[in-house]
């Protein structure tokens, strides 16, 4: 009786690593290039289809609900996305959040942006998220640190040039042409190493860091021009109760 393999290994040319191809095979061998992964109908952590509703039980938080991904070069788990305005909407719901600003290029009370990132949030309304969701802001090291792939990449994806393929930026006009922030995860090729979505652009992220009495954001966003600017090594200590369109953030915890 035979099981069918997917996928390719290490021993196989380019055509057997093609979506379409299947290689039907004893179920019982045992050989080094096999392996597995596995599904569930609801996978532990995955974001769920109702990630923007209000939670049951008086303001539990959301963590099952939001996407973490472990950072090997961090040693952290960050979520997968900068937070969106659905899942920052659950906080304000819950009655553990205040709203953002709205207006203008803010997304919040924007329709069609429930996706985008929560913008025109300030430092303490970013770490009061992070601390509902069970976690935190990172330091500024643990986010270059997951950028940079432990200081091997000039940026998330990489080396190679930065273009809207990659990152969400002013490349002719604001944000790719669409002058505003992008969905979280528009952008795959930009992922870092272990997956993270729009690390660099669509907003800056505020972290836990302090120079001064001033926070620092990293990442740069999607009003940013300078190439200089989006590199994991960029950084912009700012007035942490300032709240703007071009600020966001994602948050970390201890690995699960």
């Amino acid at each position: 009786e035979s099981r069918v393999l997917r996928g390719g290994s290490t021993f196989n040319d380019s055509r057997s690593e093609r979506a379409s191809c299947r290689a039907p095979y004893g179920h019982g061998d045992k050989e080094s290039s096999n392996g597995f992964r596995c599904a569930a109908s609801t996978a532990p952590g995955a974001v769920q289809a109702d990630a923007g509703k209000k939670p049951e039980g008086g303001g539990k938080s959301p963590a099952g609900a939001l996407e973490w991904l472990f950072s090997r070069p961090a040693g952290i788990e960050f979520t997968k996305t900068e937070v969106t305005v659905a899942q920052y909407r659950a906080c304000v719901e819950a009655g553990k959040c205040s709203m953002p600003d709205a207006g203008g290029s803010c997304n919040w009370s924007q329709a069609g942006r429930d996706q985008h990132p929560a913008n025109c949030v300030d430092w303490d309304q970013a770490s009061a998220f992070c601390e509902w969701a069970e976690g935190r802001l990172p330091t500024e090291q643990e986010w270059q640190a997951e950028a940079s792939d432990g200081g091997e990449r000039q940026y998330p994806w990489g080396d190679e040039v930065m273009s809207c393929e990659r990152v969400i930026w002013k490349q002719g006009e604001s944000g790719c042409g669409n002058n505003s922030t992008w969905p979280v995860c528009s952008k795959p090729a930009g992922n870092s190493r272990s997956g993270l979505c729009d690390m660099n652009g669509n907003v800056w992220e505020w972290t836990s860091s302090l120079e001064g009495s001033i926070r620092v954001l990293r990442g740069g966003s999607w009003t940013d021009t300078d190439p200089s600017r989006l590199r994991a090594s960029s950084r912009l200590p700012y007035n942490p109760a300032v709240r703007d369109a071009d600020d966001g953030f994602r948050c970390v915890r201890s690995a699960q």
